[in-house]
């Protein structure tokens, strides 16, 4: 019989505990919609879209609200509901959609999705194929910039980093760990159970089987591969179409739902699980890239300055000491229009 861990105390980075359980209240969501509408719309104004940031910036359970809502756009593959999204955002295009969602049936689906409260239709979808919003009613859940650690039964540890979802199951065959999105680390600790069961880590691109280890594995919704590296052990890595590869310490893979490939080197480790981003010659795009998973709001990027490189150890609890420091090393200008809303280009 399968055993739910959700009862188990979840510590976040400052030592506080918090519970699994991250219903969103009904009024929360419906707001959320309500700015996706007016996003979509095609008459959104500056000052609407300061006042939408501020919303965000409001109360952490509005900002998990605005992300689920991001979530099902990225998986449904609608527009993104950012005001910089690109191309795709277009008037007509956002328009339209806008129209449609004012529809009583169509905003009712979307309310409901949002809620994480899904109907029969998802009952349909196996364990890898998971919707988005189950992935907002995971028995484990962090929000943007957020940080927490759990003991599993067995007493192996998780540290989940920001914007991670997972489902946690144990039974007498198997201990599983269900990777929704986002990023953990995993030290696994010797099952005393006879005999000994084996721990998984599932994601959407496949199955990862810990050989006595501390690993990280990240699952990238945007790409569906998942990258795994570790530290401690070994890890043997499978994709879902069977193909396997033994990743051992200090080395890192990727896997796809139809490939289990080498990626380089582990590191020494991640950086975010001592509360750090770590940039070794790092493009400032793809530094502003992982950056934004931990600060709240929009951070815009001109072309000009992307291709620039930095190295550095920045400390992820103060993200506006981050931005000021790109100042000092970089040639880059740092200008905030409205609150919540960072745009970098060319000093």
């Amino acid at each position: 019989m399968t055993q739910r861990c959700a009862a188990g105390r979840v510590h976040g980075a400052d030592g506080s505990t918090h519970s699994a359980d991250h219903a969103l209240p009904p009024d929360v969501v419906h707001s959320a919609v309500d700015w996706l509408v007016q996003l979509w719309s095609g008459e959104c104004t500056e000052e609407q879209r300061a006042q939408w940031l501020d919303w965000r910036a409001a109360h952490p359970l509005h900002e998990r609200a605005w992300q689920r809502i991001e979530a099902t756009n990225a998986r449904l593959r609608l527009p993104d509901a950012r005001p910089d999204s690109g191309p795709l955002n277009g008037p007509l295009a956002t328009a339209t959609l806008a129209r449609s969602l004012k529809t009583a049936q169509s905003r009712r689906r979307l309310l409901a999705s949002v809620a994480g409260l899904a109907g029969a239709g998802a009952t349909a979808w196996t364990a890898h194929e998971r919707l988005p919003w189950q992935a907002w009613n995971a028995d484990v859940s962090t929000a943007k910039g957020e940080r927490r650690s759990l003991q599993l039964p067995d007493g192996t540890q998780l540290l989940l980093n920001t914007e991670t979802s997972v489902d946690l199951a144990f039974d007498d065959q198997l201990r599983r760990v269900l990777l929704l999105r986002g990023e953990l680390m995993v030290t696994t600790a010797h099952d005393t159970a006879q005999p000994a069961r084996p721990f998984v880590v599932d994601t959407p691109a496949g199955r990862l089987r810990a050989l006595g280890t501390r690993f990280t594995v990240r699952h990238d919704m945007e790409t569906a591969d998942t990258r795994v590296a570790v530290f401690e052990g070994a890890v043997e890595a499978r994709s879902r179409t069977g193909e396997l590869l033994r990743v051992d310490s200090g080395e890192a893979a990727r896997l796809s739902a139809t490939q289990a490939l080498p990626a380089g080197a582990a590191g020494e480790g991640p950086g975010w699980d001592e509360g750090v981003l770590v940039a070794s010659d790092m493009r400032l795009d793809r530094f502003i890239d992982e950056l934004r998973r931990y600060r709240p709001g929009l951070i815009t990027l001109a072309p000009e300055v992307a291709g620039l490189r930095l190295s550095g150890v920045f400390p992820l609890a103060d993200t506006d000491r981050i931005l000021q420091s790109l100042v000092q090393v970089l040639p880059v200008r740092i200008h905030v229009p409205v609150r919540y809303w960072v745009r970098i280009g060319p000093a």
